[in-house]
């Protein structure tokens, strides 16, 4: 890594003999810019006006490293702020523009000669591939340099950021420096009670960020992402970054709503993961173990289902103060009625089964049934005509006027059902009902 580079007095006389001038002055451009030259003549390069730095910074330099594999391509190899002067280059061959960038604007640019160009007597320059340095004034805002060549083509960029943030690391007392301790306080997942297969749900996660100072206001990148298990998914699922401004002791909360769809049965599981980290280079957030924060949220997958509310009627009644209310679960293939997984009705554990509208289901609520078992029978299909051989589930609920309301159109009914010995996995499904009071 380069560290504590420093420049040496560049003097020069005409007195001097040339050939010791030209030594020094290829000694000094080469430690400060890599090996470059002075244009020489056609003629004679030694011929040529002794060239006369003119320093831009006494102070501070990025220095940076690049491996060039040719004149026109480079790769950054490292890049440090150092204390070493820049010196200008306006009197040197123009090969390369170097542009100090900052939020997508250009804060500088100059010109200068290319690392990876070598003059050979009676042979002009040459390609001359290896690793060579470029220096250039350093300013704390100066998130990129970019190298282009003269037909403005990008030769090689440096990203500047870690070499500002680790001088600010060393250096907490520069003015340009600051010191936030920001942190994600809270990741907080809101999702109904459950979601059925491939009808999608949506889940809203608010996430709670501060700054504890001691300096403020701060702008903070903050990333947000979710991950999530097998059976399920989440759009959007590629991560985002939004900006915020914070301000110190003085916490926000941000939203960000997905939409989630079960794909198999059972219990699945989201992470949402939230990261705050300072915006600028020059911020320094020195207890970084708070910086990052996930949740886990675990949605009950339901199984799709068909019922049939008041079998043998199409307007399917359902009187708020009337007495038990019939719904036939019913047993089906899959695909039948549109449903994805096969469904044997019998297997339903009735104590486990509410009957409402869809909005009080997903809070929990809604009339249980009635006689704590199911009535297995082959019930009436949803064309009120038809019965199809196989052994379906009428459940029976009772009081509804906490269930639904005259405006309600849909009634559904979740519960559980036996899947295997040992596990019971939810269902849900709904049909159209005419409430009455």
């Amino acid at each position: 890594m380069l560290r504590g580079l420093t420049m040496p007095n560049f003097t020069s006389s005409r007195s001097l003999r040339r050939a010791r001038v030209a030594g020094l002055i290829v000694a000094v451009i080469a430690l400060a810019i890599g090996a470059i030259q002075a244009v020489p003549s056609a003629a004679d390069p030694l011929s040529d006006p002794i060239p006369q730095p003119e320093y831009v910074d006494d102070a501070r330099s990025f220095v940076a490293e690049i491996d060039f594999q040719s004149a026109e391509s480079g790769t950054a190899a490292g890049v440090v702020v150092a204390n070493v002067a820049t010196p200008g280059t306006a009197f040197l061959k123009p090969d390369l523009t170097v542009s100090s960038i900052a939020d997508g604007a250009v804060l500088r640019s100059t010109t200068m000669p290319n690392p990876a160009l070598a003059y050979a007597e009676g042979a002009g320059f040459l390609g001359q591939p290896g690793r060579g340095q470029v220096l250039v004034p350093y300013d704390s805002r100066v998130e990129e340099i970019k190298l282009a060549n003269e037909a403005g083509a990008t030769v090689a960029t440096i990203d500047t950021t870690q070499a500002v943030r680790d001088y600010c690391v060393a250096n907490p007392d520069d003015p340009d420096c600051r010191e936030s301790d920001l942190s994600v306080d809270a990741v907080e997942a809101s999702a109904p009670l459950f979601g059925a297969i491939g009808r999608p749900v949506i889940i809203t996660v608010t996430s709670t960020i501060a700054n504890a100072g001691p300096d403020g206001p701060t702008e903070a990148k903050v990333e947000r992402e979710v991950v999530a298990g097998s059976g399920i998914t989440a759009i959007p699922d590629a991560p985002a970054t939004t900006l915020a401004t914070l301000a110190v002791g003085t916490p926000q909360r941000l939203e960000k709503s997905y939409t989630v769809t079960c794909a198999q049965p059972g219990p699945r599981t989201l992470d949402f993961t939230t990261i705050v980290t300072p915006r600028r280079a020059t911020v320094v957030d020195a207890k970084a173990d708070n910086n990052r924060r996930t949740t886990r949220l675990t949605l009950d997958c339901a199984v799709p289902v068909t019922i049939n509310v008041q079998p043998g009627s199409a307007r399917n009644p359902v009187n708020l103060n009337g007495g038990v209310l019939p719904v036939a679960v019913l047993t089906t293939r899959a695909g039948e009625y549109g449903n994805p997984i096969a469904f044997n009705a019998t297997t339903i554990v009735a104590t486990s089964t509410r009957f409402a509208s869809p909005a009080v289901l997903l809070r929990g609520l809604g009339a249980s049934e009635s006689h704590n078992r199911i009535h297995p029978e082959d019930s009436l299909e949803r064309d009120e005509r038809t019965r199809d051989g196989d052994l379906d589930a009428v459940l029976h609920f009772g009081p509804r006027t906490d269930s639904f309301v005259p405006a309600d159109t849909t009634g559904c009914v979740f519960g559980k059902f036996t899947s295997s010995p040992s596990v019971q996995t939810s269902f849900y499904g709904c049909d159209t009902v005419d409430v009455t009071g």
